[in-house]
């Protein structure tokens, strides 16, 4: 009897974390700024963008940098602030000063819905 509480118990928890999970990006979607701004704003800052989606509510894009390495990043839909970013570097260069280097420039929104994240930036 207590291996079919403890199973039925941990379904339970499992059942309910699953429930929990939130979208990356919690933006309303009447804030969104359109995909072609975000195209716009890595195209500016060096960037051959291959693809924009929408993954978990936010901005997904895939692509090179100015360097020629694949990049994949989240970013806000609404304030088009990075959230994640993935670089797979292409040959034997030097790595450590990539954040760096590489940084977006764009105007801050005033917008009472943001969060204060630690913010990376790429250009």
């Amino acid at each position: 009897m207590n291996i079919l509480r403890m199973t039925a118990l941990m379904a339970t928890f499992l059942i309910s974390t699953a429930a929990l999970a939130d979208d990356d990006c919690t933006d309303p979607v009447a804030d969104w700024q359109p995909q072609e701004n975000l195209r716009q704003l890595m195209i500016d800052n060096g960037w051959d963008v291959k693809r924009i989606k929408v993954d978990d509510g936010c901005y997904e894009v895939k692509g090179f940098d100015q360097d020629g390495n694949r990049v994949e990043a989240k970013f806000s839909p609404a304030t088009l602030e990075i959230r994640e970013l993935e670089v797979k570097f292409t040959g034997s260069g030097h790595r450590s000063g990539y954040l760096k280097k590489h940084s977006v420039q764009q105007k801050p929104v005033n917008n009472k819905n943001t969060r204060k994240k630690p913010k990376v930036n790429i250009q």
